[in-house]
């Protein structure tokens, strides 16, 4: 049993759970995964198998299976659930109804190998992080190697608690785990869809973010008070736009960008630098052909704003201690 520090979980708890991973070969990579149903509902991370055209699962004992069906996927949380072809192929994982870790506690992250012993990392809980009412995630304090993704994260107990994820955040690489209450609602559905589903998932990953990288001059002459209202719109747009496009109101997510986008040109008028980067981002969405297109070339505008904002505040604190922080992108 390879181990990532010092501590391990008990040795019954290993034995539980080392059944029910499973190592996943997908065009040519490899992730992480864990049986979770008795029909062979195999969980995994979306940006993982996003965009697959083979993929093949090997059981701890060996035993290796074609996977040609997806069950169910979540692109906010980034959760896949594919079907295995034989549903008693591998002993199905209990994801129960338990509390999630706090900050300070200890998890245990396993991955799967290829043998019969998994590679276990012990790692505390930095944070518990609510990104609103869509999403509750752990913050781990150590970074997470992308074959983690997908492989189950457990207490102490043995209990399942989420799914460990290798992600970025504003440019920064972060392990994270969410939490299996998201995970219990997918695995109720008897349909499946062809392995083709992944596509439209890996071409919104592959997506390349064109996010403008301003100086701490675009907001010179802007009061405090301006800067807070900036950050607070451009945040609340965010958290609207974002759940919509997933969606799939694609539509409906550039309006809002656009009106967004609009109020605040009107409203800034002792931030010239901050209207200017605005006016590019509207200008920039002239020339592309559709959309979703429009939609992320303002995202890009309104994130390379909150960088700014960030990295200001930094230099010259806002004066009202309620002021949010602007929000963090877990899912790039």
């Amino acid at each position: 049993m390879a181990e990532g520090n010092d501590r391990s979980p008990p040795r019954e708890v290993l034995v539980h759970a080392t059944p029910s991973l499973v190592l996943l070969e997908v065009d040519g990579r490899v992730a992480s995964g864990f049986v979770a149903s008795t029909q062979g509902h195999l969980v995994t991370s979306l940006h993982a198998v996003a965009g697959a055209r083979v993929i093949h699962a090997v059981m701890a004992d060996g035993v290796r299976a074609e996977v040609v069906q997806v069950a169910a996927l979540d692109e906010r949380r980034d959760l896949a659930v594919l079907r295995l072809p034989l549903p008693d192929i591998a002993p199905p994982l209990c994801l129960p109804r338990a509390p999630l870790p706090g900050e300070g506690d200890t998890v245990y992250l396993l991955r799967a190998m290829a043998g019969p012993s998994p590679e276990v990392r012990s790692q505390q809980v930095r944070a518990v992080q609510v990104l609103g009412d869509w999403l509750t995630l752990l913050e781990l304090t150590r970074t997470l190697p992308e074959e983690s993704s997908g492989g189950p994260v457990l207490d102490a107990q043995g209990g399942v608690v989420g799914v460990a994820t290798a992600a970025l955040a504003n440019g920064r690489a972060l392990g994270l785990v969410i939490p299996t209450r998201y995970v219990a609602p997918l695995l109720q559905g008897q349909g499946t869809a062809p392995l083709s589903t992944l596509e439209m998932p890996r071409r919104r990953a592959s997506r390349v973010r064109q996010v403008p990288q301003h100086p701490l001059s675009l907001l010179e002459g802007a009061s405090s008070d301006a800067v807070e209202s900036m950050a607070t719109t451009l945040g609340q747009a965010i958290n609207a736009g974002a759940p919509a496009y997933n969606r799939g109101d694609v539509d409906g997510c550039y309006r809002l960008y656009v009106r967004t986008a609009e109020r605040l040109i009107a409203a800034c008028g002792d931030c010239p630098g901050a209207q200017r980067a605005l006016r590019e981002g509207l200008n920039r969405c002239v020339g592309l052909a559709d959309s979703d297109d429009r939609a992320w070339a303002l995202r890009d505008t309104f994130d390379g704003l909150l960088d700014v904002i960030g990295r200001w505040l930094q230099v010259r604190p806002l004066r009202s201690a309620k002021t949010p922080p602007p929000p963090k992108t877990y899912f790039n």
